[in-house]
């Protein structure tokens, strides 16, 4: 079984802002035991069911128990987190804080016990005498098993149902691989051990939405500065903010949905059981590269390669993300390490003459590193027919399918 999330746009009435409003009075009740009275967590439980049996009036009581249980799930993550930095500071952009911030809203969660059905609405629980709150919903799509409503300050109210699917199991080969070098113009480009074959993502459509996003962020940010701030005239901006934001978020997420299906196709096609990912998350941390680090710190290859590893996962093979040293600085017939990565689209290798792809160097690399069915011997390399054919790109074009060139 693998969960399917839909989240769409949600317009609250008072009684869900009544019901957000508490679920944050509970989150930052159960946050103050902690950070003030020092509470361990089985305290935090105890305390919190009582205070949920005698002070909520909106929110029914598996929605309250979520509400100060996500509180505990920051907390162990806290932990967790400090645990890492104490081992490897270098992985982080500063020491970990614990939740400290109080929540005037918060999220709602329904579990699937406080879901029903009536005709094409779901109808979520609330606390008696208050009606519950009803959601229009397809007859042929089955009940969700979690739906939260959340409100965030750059999106506004959405709504997310979450579904259990079930997925055939494939039966796929693992020794064959696929080895896939994340980047930002090519957001990425796979090199798989059945056909040797290299194909490159094109990612300028999506350079071109997060510019956009930054042009539109510049522009109300100069015209809210004109206004006096919750005025109705700056409330209006901030709402036709969020209404662009959210159009060219979810055009981000279909580029990037279909891209990894995509991969996962070309995979599941070629009887591939492996999919290795070049882990390149550091370069987020402590980017230093002057113009570009706006550009590289936004791009979306993490949310593809976690898309990549979700879809595969799910259908019975094994994806994931490998550390990625000198992959695209290392010649992938002689070895020789350059000292500087490679100028341009083109890796040329002084020391044996080997000429490719830079990005497609990447991905060889990260596949030799991890399966044994690559070779590059000099006779194979110097054959014509046998040996590496160009990349082959795929680029996105809107209102279409992916389109090969």
């Amino acid at each position: 079984m693998s969960s399917i999330t839909y989240k769409q746009p949600f317009k609250p009435d008072s009684l869900v802002f009544e019901m957000a409003k508490e679920s944050g009075e509970i989150y930052t009740k159960a946050m103050n035991l902690n950070k003030k009275e020092h509470k361990s967590i089985p305290e935090i439980n105890k305390i919190m069911q009582e205070y949920c049996k005698e002070n909520t009036k909106y929110l029914q009581s598996q929605s309250s128990q979520a509400s100060y249980q996500s509180f505990i799930i920051n907390l162990k993550s806290y932990f967790k987190a400090l645990k890492a930095f104490k081992k490897d500071p270098r992985k982080f952009s500063g020491k970990p804080r614990s939740p400290h911030k109080n929540k005037f809203m918060y999220k709602l969660t329904f579990k699937k016990s406080a879901i029903r059905r009536k005709d094409n609405e779901l109808w979520l629980s609330t606390k008696k005498p208050n009606e519950p709150i009803k959601v229009k919903w397809a007859k042929h799509l089955p009940m969700p098993s979690w739906i939260i409503i959340n409100y965030d300050r750059f999106e506004g109210w959405s709504i997310n149902l979450v579904l259990e699917k079930e997925y055939k199991t494939l039966n796929l080969n693992p020794d064959n691989v696929m080895g896939i070098d994340l980047g930002v113009k090519r957001v990425a480009t796979t090199f798989d051990t059945v056909t040797q074959e290299t194909i490159t993502y094109n990612g300028k459509e999506l350079m071109s939405l997060i510019r956009l996003r930054n042009k539109i962020d510049g522009k109300v940010k100069s015209k809210k500065s004109t206004f006096k701030r919750n005025s109705r005239k700056y409330k209006g901006i901030s709402r036709s903010k969020r209404k662009i934001t959210r159009r060219i978020k979810n055009k981000e997420k279909d580029i990037v949905e279909k891209f990894s299906k995509e991969i996962v196709d070309n995979a599941i096609n070629k009887n591939i059981g492996r999919i290795v990912i070049g882990d390149n998350s550091s370069t987020h941390q402590n980017t230093n590269t002057g113009k570009s680090n706006q550009k590289i710190n936004q791009g979306v290859e993490q949310k593809l390669s976690k898309a990549v590893q979700r879809k595969f996962n799910r259908v019975g093979g094994t994806a994931l993300a490998v550390p990625e040293p000198y992959t695209s600085r290392t010649c992938p017939h002689c070895g020789h390490i350059k000292p500087n990565s490679p100028m341009g689209r083109i890796y040329t290798c002084k020391k044996c003459g080997f000429v490719f792809d830079r990005d497609g160097v990447g991905s060889i690399n990260i596949t030799k590193e991890n399966s044994e069915n690559v070779s590059f011997d000099r006779r194979w390399w110097l054959d014509v027919v046998g040996g590496l054919t160009p990349p082959k790109g795929v680029r996105y074009s809107p209102g279409l399918s992916l389109d090969q060139s």
